[in-house]
């Protein structure tokens, strides 16, 4: 057993050797003493791990780096994590990944842009290594442990809206419910990652009831995640992730309550392999590919036929840190966006598939200055028999700018903000063609945010006209405009 002992310790054993042969201390009994010492020094050991097991994890950062690493402010980042629990399996909770738990005004990033997970999660595991390593050297880790980490999030929201040409409506809901259970090990080299979240959307009809307005009749638990990731930050830059997870196409990044209009037309869901490489530096390149069946097919049925890349780079300069990138998707068809809005989930068999560009950035100022854009268009346009606009083959876009300030509010990290979103040709998904909010964000107690935003959406002009897949009308939106006032609780564990 390797142990090291304190000053006082080594003090008392050499006094042993230097003392007057009358007053030295028999053989046997200078043994029991070193026995006491070690026994000692092993239960402040054990001390010092179960401290350490009460750590808090501090993921903070000054830009949302999507990629799953995070500037470094100088706070250690790892989770709880107690060696000296009997057994071969750990257990913890939090952070809901993806959203930063701290007291800091520049994280305050509201809606997590749930993709790259398998990246943050790689980090989180080098953090944890890293931690222990520092802690119980390198001979304190146990490769056949495996640490299963808990967290969640319960959100709540209480909103009015003023419909244009329509009644106003206000309404108090539970608006996101999530459980994720992270499993780190046994070996370190593997991951696996499952999301249980519930869905609050209208109730399903069932065999015995045609149509039903109980609303909470509908709160079924699905599994939005699921995948395993081989890689190990602390030894290659190389992962592989395989499963149900988030493309990596797009980021939608933002410090508002509502969803921008980039992630409702191009956010992904999917079924596929990907592989992935991150440099482990300060200024990085980063960057994946993944292929996947998809939904949506030209051929009688469906094949593996879609996928794209993703590249970016993150830089901290000092006074500005952040992260530029881009990539392409091979058909934005199979989005979630598409698939629902579009009506694609009921008219799959397309005329030609239609790949799509993104192009984003994310840039801190100094420490109370954050911007965000994003630019997302398809590459060529659909078939006018699955989408059109103005009686033209429709080629979709959508474009998100933010600005936010943050700043502290009675000791309370603070942040204001500003959005402006565009979409175009983009009738057919129901989406709006113009979006403007104004957010106020703070987190009052730890691990929590509240919010407030307002929000003025401007749907299409009443002369625009569009048709969805199976050449199905789309009804004008008459440029109404809707004004809309939400509140926000959010509880991260």
């Amino acid at each position: 057993m390797k142990f090291k002992l304190k000053p006082l310790a080594v003090s008392l054993l050499l006094s042993g050797f230097f003392m007057p042969a009358a007053q030295a201390v028999s053989n046997q009994t200078l043994q029991s003493e070193i026995k006491t010492l070690q026994k000692e020094v092993a239960a402040l050991k054990r001390q010092s791990g179960n401290d350490s097991s009460k750590v808090v994890s501090s993921r903070n950062k000054k830009t949302h780096n999507e990629s799953g690493s995070y500037s470094d402010d100088g706070l250690q980042q790892y989770l709880p994590f107690d060696p000296d629990v009997p057994g071969q399996a750990y257990v913890s909770s939090g952070p809901y990944i993806g959203v930063p738990i701290t007291f800091s005004g520049t994280s305050l990033i509201v809606n997590s842009p749930n993709v790259n997970t398998d990246a943050q999660l790689l980090n989180i595991r080098k953090n944890i290594i890293n931690q222990l390593n520092a802690t119980l050297g390198e001979s304190g880790l146990q490769p056949t442990h495996s640490h299963v980490l808990l967290s969640g999030v319960i959100e709540g929201q209480a909103n009015a809206t003023r419909h244009g040409g329509s009644p106003s409506t206000t309404d108090i809901d539970v608006t996101n419910v999530s459980l994720d259970t992270t499993i780190f090990g046994p070996s370190d080299w593997i991951l696996g990652f499952v999301e249980l979240s519930y869905n609050n959307g209208t109730p399903m009809q069932d065999v015995f009831v045609s149509t039903s307005n109980y609303r909470v009749g509908n709160s079924r638990v699905l599994v939005n995640k699921a995948f395993v990731t081989l890689g190990n930050f602390t030894c290659s830059p190389m992962y592989f992730t395989f499963g149900q997870f988030y493309a990596p196409f797009g980021t939608y990044s933002t410090v508002m309550v509502s969803d921008v209009l980039t992630k409702l037309l191009a956010r992904t869901k999917v079924r596929a392999l990907e592989l992935g490489w991150v440099q482990q530096s300060k200024n990085s390149f980063y960057g994946s590919v993944y292929a996947f069946r998809g939904d949506s097919h030209v051929g009688s049925v469906p094949l593996v036929q879609n996928g794209g890349i993703n590249l970016g780079y993150m830089f901290d300069f000092g006074l500005l840190t952040g992260n530029v990138g881009g990539g392409v998707i091979a058909n934005i068809a199979d989005s979630g966006g598409m698939q629902l809005g579009t009506d694609f989930q009921n008219f799959e068999r397309i005329n030609h598939r239609v790949p799509a560009y993104d192009l984003r950035a994310s840039l801190g100022v100094g420490k109370h200055i954050n911007l965000i854009a994003e630019y997302i268009i398809a590459s060529n346009r659909f078939s006018p028999m699955d989408m059109s606009y103005n009686n033209h083959a429709a080629k979709p876009s959508a474009l998100d700018l933010e600005a936010a300030f943050s700043f502290s509010m009675f000791d309370r990290p603070s942040s204001i903000g500003i959005g402006y979103g565009n979409s175009n040709q983009s009738l057919a998904m129901g989406i709006p063609n113009v979006r403007e909010s104004l957010v106020f964000n703070t987190s009052w107690w730890r691990n929590t945010l509240q919010s407030l935003e307002l929000r003025h959406d401007r749907e299409y002009a009443a002369s625009a006209v569009a048709t969805g897949a199976g050449d199905t009308a789309v009804p004008s939106q008459s440029g109404r405009c809707d004004n809309a006032v939400t509140a926000q609780f959010d509880y991260y564990f």
